[in-house]
């Protein structure tokens, strides 16, 4: 009897460090490759119309759970869009935290942007105030969900998003994992 739970603790523990690392986790501190999904995106977004008031980037990005959003997000709606739970998993293990950029400018664009502490004292309207969760990748690095959220700080102009993005080599293509927000 003894030894059968030897061998069964023995096997719980090896099951255990397999599942950690099977499991891809979201590193300490922004990456490279979150930087370029990040530019990519933004290129993407504002591709038909070009941003035409000041553009600003908040210079952490802010806490997302997946499924605490006010959004309506549900494991429905991940598995209808094709996610992996292993994505939504990695960001709702980030908790509460929050990440800072490095460098400057982190994310690269082909307009002028300002990275900023916190939302500007502007007009509403008069200005895009992008911020970025942190991205949780596939183990293969060809799978990612990140949220976003275009805001402009106040009124009805802002609006935020789940983004699952797709990478077939080089490209990233993104598409709504189907939770949106509204300011």
């Amino acid at each position: 009897m003894k030894r059968t739970l030897l061998v069964l603790a023995v096997l719980a523990i090896l099951l255990g460090i397999l599942l950690l690392i099977r499991t891809p986790h979201i590193p300490s501190t922004i990456g490279d490759e979150e930087y370029e999904l990040y530019s990519d995106w933004a290129v993407l977004h504002f591709s038909k119309n070009l941003p035409q008031a000041k553009v600003y980037l908040l210079t952490r990005t802010f806490k997302f759970d997946p499924f605490k959003q006010p959004s309506g997000c549900s494991h429905a709606m991940f598995e209808k869009a094709g996610i992996p739970k292993s994505l939504t998993k990695q960001l709702r293990d980030l908790g509460d935290a929050e990440y800072l950029f490095k460098g400057n400018p982190p994310v690269h664009l082909p307009w002028k942007y300002a990275l900023i502490d916190s939302p500007p004292n502007q007009t509403p309207g008069t200005f895009h105030l992008l911020t970025f969760s942190r991205v949780a990748f596939s183990r293969n690095r060809r799978e990612a969900l990140f949220a976003v959220s275009d805001a402009c700080a106040g009124g009805d102009c802002g609006r935020g998003g789940v983004v699952y993005a797709l990478k077939s080599d080089r490209t990233w293509t993104f598409k709504s994992a189907g939770c949106v927000w509204m300011y």
